[in-house]
């Protein structure tokens, strides 16, 4: 499969090499099942980033580099712009693991009603050391419509979710520009009026934690942004969030959940449990 990756970037030196790196060292692309360009848009770096970039010299990489309103201004540019069969995209300094467009391709390739997909939650350090690693519970359209997943349940972790690469036409480009820090809970709720979130069993990146972020600059700050972008929710939808909230904190989800891809062994192929 042909997989649009978008890096947006400013001032990322020093590690958007690595992110580049994770993108063209996938064991796919090396094997050639899967093709993949990679769109960094960057917003007028006044570091080494370009020159990093560049030093590549590869093809696959297309750089639009000018002044932006921000990240998520920067992945409306990169969304724009892609095409294939499946879109996910990283910050600079993030990786993806070898196999995860496999795992990725097959799955999408195999079943045709997975649209969208995230993997397990993961967590590194800033010494890139894995510090978490969570499967979560399939994850509910009301609730990510209404912004329930992301205050009182689980956030989507974007660094481990990708899409058909025609979800793109769903996404209000214009507003996701105005974001600033919940840009992606705006794609999520865009994809979730029309397609279920699928997980899988799988590591496919992660997310490190580290000083500086934008997001732990303003406690609070995404949360507030994420809460003027989803639809109002009723009351019985709160009360029934805080439910399941303290039913996925005590279980784990089982192999035969809902909209939960796991790796059978004795088929040796990924599994998905019928509706």
């Amino acid at each position: 499969m042909q997989i649009s990756m978008i890096i947006p970037v400013y001032n990322g030196a020093g590690k958007i090499a690595r992110t580049i790196d994770s993108a063209l060292e996938q064991a796919s692309v090396l094997s050639g099942q899967d093709s993949v360009t990679i769109h960094v848009v960057d917003g007028a770096s006044t570091d080494a980033t370009l020159a990093e970039v560049q030093a590549f010299a590869d093809p696959r990489i297309r750089v639009t580099s000018e002044p932006d309103g921000g990240m998520y201004d920067a992945l409306a540019k990169g969304l724009a712009a892609a095409g294939g069969d499946i879109t996910c995209y990283l910050p600079a300094g993030e990786t993806f693991e070898p196999q995860a467009f496999a795992i990725v391709s097959e799955v999408f390739a195999t079943f045709p009603a997975v649209h969208w997909l995230t993997g397990r939650s993961v967590t590194r350090n800033a010494r890139g050391q894995i510090v978490d690693s969570l499967l979560p519970h399939p994850y509910h359209r009301r609730f990510i419509d209404c912004g329930m997943h992301g205050t009182r349940l689980a956030v989507i972790q974007q660094e481990s979710t990708f899409w058909r690469s025609a979800l793109n036409g769903l996404v209000d480009l214009d507003r996701l520009r105005g974001c600033k820090l919940a840009g992606d809970y705006l794609l999520w709720k865009s994809f979730c009026a029309r397609h279920p979130l699928h997980v899988v069993n799988a590591q496919l990146a992660s997310f490190t934690i580290e000083p500086g972020q934008l997001s732990r600059q303003e406690p609070g700050a995404y949360r507030r942004e994420l809460r003027s972008l989803r639809r109002r929710p009723a009351a019985w939808e709160r009360a029934a969030a805080l439910l399941l909230r303290q039913y996925v904190k005590r279980t784990r989800p089982g192999r035969t959940a809902r909209r939960l891809l796991s790796y059978d062994h004795d088929r040796a192929a990924w599994h998905l449990p019928r509706p």
